[in-house]
């Protein structure tokens, strides 16, 4: 099949591309990346430094080191494009005609969206003659929006997942679930630890579903339970509550162990690019 990946740009994206590789031996991507998921700049420093972690060190520092080609893991958006020849272009938006003409161009059968940050609706919803798949960081339909996991640390829940559902209008997270991956909570891991988990787990699911419609099997899917909120970015307020159930948004140490091991770049310079 002919598939068109729309992710971010962030660290969170490029481990879930980088597990979606074992596909582009049997299909062909084009890579679509958004540049940022909401509109607004937070006023919480934490979260700022969280997007720091996700996108400024992983563009500035570490992906510029990993393109110098003396380490090995995971491969940087660059690499991936050069190496499977996958074009990978930065979206702006995705309703116009002009981006719609572009998109269809590459004749997709099947979108998969990953963290995406622009909203599909229109015209570009008829292009995939299989439909559009996300994969949603959080449980639908009790968090949709943005950062769902977050909140669900926020309410004190002791499992956390991520739906895999099809986008078939203009609506945010309401499509047709088709599976729901779940992972128990881990006490004395951080945050931004738990989303990282949840796409190896998400990605393996998604595969095994791209798999099923490329041999003409059906995919079973169910309508979303009625219930659950869309959640933005939250306030100082909401921020705090979700500290107070005692874990952490990020840990530095956790994190460099992190890049280590996906990327291979060394601990200590981490730490002192951080």
């Amino acid at each position: 099949m002919r598939i068109s990946v729309f992710l971010n740009s962030d660290l969170e994206s490029n481990i879930a591309l980088n597990y979606l590789l074992a596909l582009r031996s049997q299909h062909a991507f084009n890579i679509y990346l958004s540049e940022k998921v909401g509109g607004t700049v937070s006023l919480i420093p934490a979260l700022n430094q969280l997007g720091h972690l996700e996108k400024g060190f992983v563009f500035q520092e570490l992906f510029p080191l990993l393109e110098q080609g003396s380490l090995g893991g995971f491969l940087t958006f660059n690499q991936i494009s050069s190496r499977y020849q996958a074009p990978i272009q930065i979206l702006q938006e995705v309703t116009s005609s002009e981006t719609v003409a572009q998109i269809t161009a590459f004749q997709p059968d099947l979108f998969l969206s990953i963290r995406f940050g622009k909203i599909f609706k229109g015209a570009i919803l008829q292009v995939p003659a299989q439909g559009i798949i996300n994969l949603h960081s959080a449980i639908l339909p009790d968090y949709k929006g943005v950062m769902g996991t977050l909140r669900a640390f926020q309410h004190q829940e002791k499992e956390i997942g991520c739906s895999l559902h099809y986008i078939s209008d203009n609506t945010i997270d309401t499509g047709n679930i088709i599976q729901v991956v779940r992972m128990p909570v881990q006490t004395g891991k951080s945050i931004l630890w738990h989303i990282i988990q949840l796409y190896e787990p998400g990605t393996k699911a998604l595969s095994a579903i791209v798999e099923k419609i490329s041999n003409g099997e059906t995919v079973t899917t169910f309508p979303q339970p009625e219930g659950g909120q869309y959640f933005t970015f939250p306030t100082e307020a909401e921020f705090a509550e979700i500290l107070s159930a005692g874990f952490e948004l990020f840990n530095l140490e956790e994190y460099a162990a992190l890049i280590h091991d996906f990327y291979g770049a060394k601990k200590d310079w981490i730490l002192q690019q951080i």
